[in-house]
């Protein structure tokens, strides 16, 4: 975890400059977000942080998600 806006983007600049291009190519990219946890944090427990908070905003996302009401095919026709 890197404190402060510029300076994460100034780090994210210099790794991604320092990527092979097939790596970038794949899909393997590092992003930015603004969580509440303290800088010098454990990898290991912001991870864990991190997938406690996704898989809250999935199961908000399923709750709040509504099925359509489909009527059922009707087999006799």
């Amino acid at each position: 975890m890197i404190r402060g806006k510029q300076n994460a983007e100034l780090q994210l600049k210099k790794f991604e400059d320092s990527q092979d291009f097939s790596d970038r190519h794949e899909g393997w990219r590092y992003f930015i977000e603004k969580i509440d946890l303290k800088a010098g944090t454990d990898p290991a427990e912001a991870t864990k942080h991190r997938q406690t908070e996704l898989e809250g905003r999935e199961s908000d996302a399923l709750r709040d998600t509504k099925t359509p009401n489909f009527p059922t095919p009707d087999r006799q026709r």
